[in-house]
């Protein structure tokens, strides 16, 4: 079989995966990575990060760098499949999530996820956190499962992110309406102290902040 005839198998894969697909989807298709190669050649398909293709004609998205990655964390199972199993799946967290939620101007030059458990990576883009998140914690941005803006404050503050960051984060989603000013003070109790303030006193961390 002709390396393009495996087009249309490339191109159901990522249909419901932001037109993107793994290299180990495609081999459990059958695929073999001379037929990626030749598809590569052809144009037909683009690299975008290791083990990650893109179908060409499938357009760019600013987060495609986020949705690449987070495939590759489980790169043999679909996101359909990783989206509807039992277990809560990795989440995009921290600053990435703040970026993709447009919450705030904090930096986020690394791919932040949170994993339910310790994993290695030798990719100096990726930075992941070991925690544990329900189905109130993730919201689904596109299909992309991203911390909620009170999971990404809470992650954040316990990293103690500069002040100045945070306060526009935290400005952001209660201006949005997607907090309330009450919610983010309980949110900041446990980190009140952290931040130089009186213990579990997260009203007059959230004031300092806004002022």
């Amino acid at each position: 079989m002709k390396g393009t005839t495996w087009l249309p198998i490339a191109a159901e894969l990522a249909t419901t995966q932001w037109g993107l697909f793994t290299t180990a989807q495609a081999r459990a298709a059958g695929m073999h990575p001379k037929h990626l190669a030749t598809l590569a050649d052809a144009g037909a398909i683009h690299h975008v990060r290791h083990g990650v293709h893109r179908i060409n004609g499938a357009p760019w998205h600013p987060h495609e760098d986020l949705r690449a990655a987070w495939l590759a964390l489980d790169p043999t199972h679909t996101a359909d499949e990783r989206l509807t199993a039992a277990t809560t799946p990795a989440a995009v967290s921290h600053r990435s999530a703040a970026k993709v939620l447009q919450l705030g101007d904090t930096d986020a030059d690394l791919l932040e996820f949170t994993l339910p458990r310790r994993r290695q990576t030798r990719l100096t883009d990726q930075r992941f956190h070991i925690g544990t998140l329900t189905a109130d914690d993730i919201e689904f941005v596109d299909g992309l499962p991203v911390t909620t803006p009170a999971r990404t404050i809470d992650d954040l503050a316990a990293d103690l992110l500069d002040g100045g960051h945070l306060a526009g984060i935290i400005h952001a989603a209660i201006n949005t309406g997607r907090l309330t000013d009450t919610a983010a003070a309980a949110i900041l109790d446990r980190h009140s102290r952290r931040y130089g303030h009186p213990r579990h006193n997260g009203r007059r961390l959230l004031e300092h902040l806004l002022a």
